[in-house]
């Protein structure tokens, strides 16, 4: 078990987007993310199934399946993002379709990289996408991830910034941060969305 446990704590110790901690709330924080580029993927099912399917081909990006045959390092975290979700004009409550759920997976690339200088990846499904800096309010959670409970944790978040009466600017995503054989109760998962705040 300690080894077990060692072994998760380090190999879960990597790079992730640069950010601040504007404001500790009440279940949640907020956050100012500086710029970022990630590489995606859209594929298409439930939550598991889509997660694996987009990790595998980032994966083989970043592993050398690129143009250079370059390895990118690692970082953290990967990103899901349920395109068949949408906030509600009138309440942050999420509505999903549950017939072809079209997701984005995603990837942060390391801060030492641009758009102009990231290698040309051999799947053609894979694109880039510079995310400006921005606010978000994060809610973290340990231990498994499933389809049920992202789902949950992603409500969960929108009520508690309609309580507080801040508005989400777009639909939650869900980040995974450590690899798959990490001990449950040292899995850090989150949920987050884009908010309109003001320091």
């Amino acid at each position: 078990m300690l080894l077990w446990i060692a072994y998760s704590y380090f190999t879960s110790r990597v790079s992730e987007p640069s950010f601040k901690v504007v404001k500790q709330s009440n279940g949640y924080t907020i956050r100012k993310y500086e710029d970022y580029i990630v590489a995606k993927v859209k594929v298409n099912g439930p939550y598991e199934k889509s997660m694996n399917e987009g990790f595998r081909i980032l994966a083989g990006y970043i592993f050398g399946a690129n143009t250079s045959k370059a390895s990118i390092k690692m970082t953290a975290p990967v990103v899901e993002e349920n395109k068949s979700e949408s906030i509600s004009m009138t309440a942050p409550v999420i509505e999903e379709n549950s017939s072809n759920e079209e997701r984005i997976v995603s990837f942060v690339m390391p801060q030492q990289y641009t758009l102009a200088t990231l290698p040309f990846p051999n799947d053609q499904r894979i694109e880039f996408e510079q995310i400006p800096s921005h606010y978000a309010a994060v809610l973290t959670y340990s231990w498994y991830n499933t389809d049920q409970r992202v789902k949950e944790k992603k409500a969960e978040l929108l009520n508690l910034l309609s309580q507080d009466a801040i508005p989400a600017l777009s639909v939650p995503q869900g980040a995974r941060f450590n690899p798959p054989w990490t001990i449950p109760f040292m899995l850090r998962n989150e949920v987050m969305v884009k908010i309109d705040y003001k320091e």
